[in-house]
């Protein structure tokens, strides 16, 4: 029967893309939300997990948008290293920023998504398809937005999560917030801890070394001066210390410290047709690794990056939008494997937003970097959308991104490449909305050709350095259902599904990028009556290979997960919920030899005040 209800899915999401619908009090959903011109998403999509979502998935970004996304994720076991895949894409070419402002890794380009705690946010916004105009380097694939929400007039608020679960496993998240009319200010508390001592399914074999425990402070504050001017200030600190699991018995245990601060001033203004925002940052970026915990010896590096950025929207007209932005970037490293380097970095962007009609929109937007080490490429993005009925929209979209070289790649003690170019890509896709009362269906279809790819290869000699190597195309087709429905007086139900459908291939040898699924399958139930709520969640991932050769015998075979909650409202303000995760005990793992765990369970307390 579940083979069935799976072929069904798949038949239905043949094509792809993000859905929108509006979200109802008893079951908190996954929705597209359009803003007005001045800050138009129109011709784009945008997929937007809020506060009460966060609180249902477990405390990682990794199995946030596991669950309710169409990204794959390379997971070295439970709480370990997770690098996604956005659009068949690489862990680097997929940019996280955090309220506005970059945080991928300065070494590695990438970011590790079980290193970001999701209940230090407010909601959590994916958005698929090429966005280096706006979002800068690695916005190839994808952006994920992590956003904090600055309250005004709701006084005093306080919310206390508390869980804990199988394998020693608890979870603690204190948030408090005052505001009033002119002032809000929002602090957060999250800390995570796990022996992660699993058995692996079926094998008994324990998971060894795996422990870890991390925690996250965040603060958001704001004053509205006058009618005309807003300060906001943003924080958020991270510490994190994190054995990982042993792929085999004769592994040396090893061990991995990271310590992360990022601190954000904006000044908005408001001004009839004239806006603008100010924004000047500085985050630090630190890591040891010990790749032998007994013994001392260990690597480390730490990169400071300052930051400023101007924004501005002057409207025209009713009906014209004309938007400019500058960015000024100073990144300063060391460590144990590259000197000290300085890199700047400075940007322009220029864009015109119009609404032709009140059905139609268009959009171009233009950007151009300059800095000291490479040629930066001239980037692009033309967007429409074309309302046809109220039933019924259309969104185009085309763009040139790119990716610049990591520190890594350009500064590594005696390895490291400074004629490296970015990597850019060309990219275009096409969305069909629809929507109807409480139901609606998002298609799209894209296609990605990505240049110069920055990899690290061998040598004749056998030494492994960056290089400009392979072109790579990726296309597919996705697909994102909502459905909520009243059945009758205070019964609710809620589903959500999104599908993938992805190639992501070598244009020279034809084969399939590693750990890239070409089907990937998400749903989730839910049904709510008065002081109840039941929900399941369900993952099926196709087949990836490991090898570059697409050998048969090199795959990691497909796989299906599905999570069981119950939620009870004892009071107004106090909820507790149950969840079974894995519930079908499902053998499985995403990087070879790095399983994930069985069935396991987790009970919490939600309480507001």
């Amino acid at each position: 029967m579940k083979n069935y209800l799976i072929l069904l899915l798949c038949l239905c999401f043949y094509s792809t893309t993000f859905a929108q619908q509006k979200p109802i009090e008893q079951l908190e959903v996954v929705y597209l939300e359009n803003n007005p011109l001045r800050d138009s998403v129109y011709t784009s999509n945008q997929l937007i997990l809020n506060d009460s979502i966060l609180k249902r998935s477990q405390a990682s970004l990794t199995q946030l948008l596991n669950f309710n996304s169409t990204i794959y994720f390379k997971e070295n076991g439970l709480g370990m290293v997770a690098s996604p895949s956005f659009r068949g894409t690489t862990a680097q070419q997929t940019a996280v920023l955090w309220n506005g402002i970059s945080i991928n890794s300065q070494t590695t380009g990438q970011t590790d998504f079980n290193t970001v705690t999701t209940r230090g946010y407010d909601k959590v916004i994916v958005k698929p398809g090429g966005g280096s105009v706006v979002d800068g380097s690695n916005s190839i694939g994808g952006s994920i937005y992590l956003e904090n929400e600055i309250p005004y007039n709701h006084n005093f608020e306080n919310n206390v999560f508390i869980q804990y679960g199988s394998f020693n496993t608890y979870g603690l998240h204190v948030k408090s917030s005052y505001s009033n009319k002119k002032t809000g200010i929002s602090i957060g508390l999250s800390k995570n801890a796990s022996d992660n001592d699993y058995k692996y399914p079926k094998t008994g074999v324990k998971n060894k070394n795996g422990h870890y425990k991390n925690t996250n402070i965040s603060l958001a504050a704001g004053t509205k001066l006058n009618k005309q001017h807003e300060l906001q200030w943003f924080a958020n600190i991270y510490d994190s210390r994190r054995n990982f699991s042993l792929p085999n018995p004769y592994a040396l245990p090893n061990k991995y410290y990271d310590f992360n601060t990022r601190s954000l001033l904006n000044w908005k203004y408001y001004k009839q047709r004239f806006s603008s925002s100010a924004k000047v940052a500085v985050l630090t970026d630190r890591y040891i690794y010990y790749p032998n915990v007994n013994y001392w010896y260990h690597s480390k590096a730490k990169v400071e990056t300052y930051l400023f950025k101007y924004d501005a929207d002057y409207r025209l007209s009713k009906n014209m939008l004309l938007t400019g932005g500058l960015n000024l970037t100073r990144n300063q490293g060391s460590g144990t494997n590259f000197s000290q380097s300085e890199r700047h970095i400075g940007a322009v962007a220029l864009g015109f937003k119009h609404q032709a009609t009140p059905s139609f929109i268009y959009e171009v937007m233009l950007r151009q970097e300059v800095n000291e080490h490479f040629d930066s490429p001239f980037l692009y993005r033309i967007g429409l959308q074309k309302e046809f009925s109220e039933v019924y929209t259309l969104k185009f979209n085309t763009s040139k991104n790119y990716r610049i070289p990591t520190y890594n790649d350009l500064y590594w003690n005696g390895l490291g490449n400074p004629d490296l170019k970015p990597e850019t890509s060309y990219g275009v896709e096409i969305s069909n909305l629809f929507s109807y009362k409480n139901y609606s269906l998002n298609l799209t279809a894209y296609y990605n050709k990505i240049e110069d790819l920055l990899r690290w290869t061998p040598s004749a000699s056998g030494i492994w350095r960056p290089e400009n190597t392979n072109n790579v195309q990726t296309y597919g087709l996705e697909a994102i259902l909502s459905l909520t429905q009243s059945l009758w007086d205070k019964h609710f139900v809620n589903f959500n599904a999104t599908y993938a459908y992805t190639i992501s291939e070598n244009t020279e040898t034809k084969k399939q990028l590693i750990y890239v699924p070409k089907h990937k399958l998400t749903w989730s139930l839910s049904y709510a009556y008065k002081k109840i709520n039941a929900y399941y969640q369900y993952i099926n991932t196709g087949e990836v290979f490991h090898t570059t050769d697409n050998s048969k015998y090199y795959t990691i075979g497909s796989y299906m997960a599905g999570n069981l909650g119950l939620e009870y409202k004892l009071k107004q303000q106090l909820t507790i919920g149950l969840q079974a995760l894995n519930v079908w005990n499902e053998k499985y793992e995403s990087v070879l030899n790095r399983p994930m765990p069985g069935r396991n369970y987790t009970i919490y307390l939600n309480l507001n005040i």
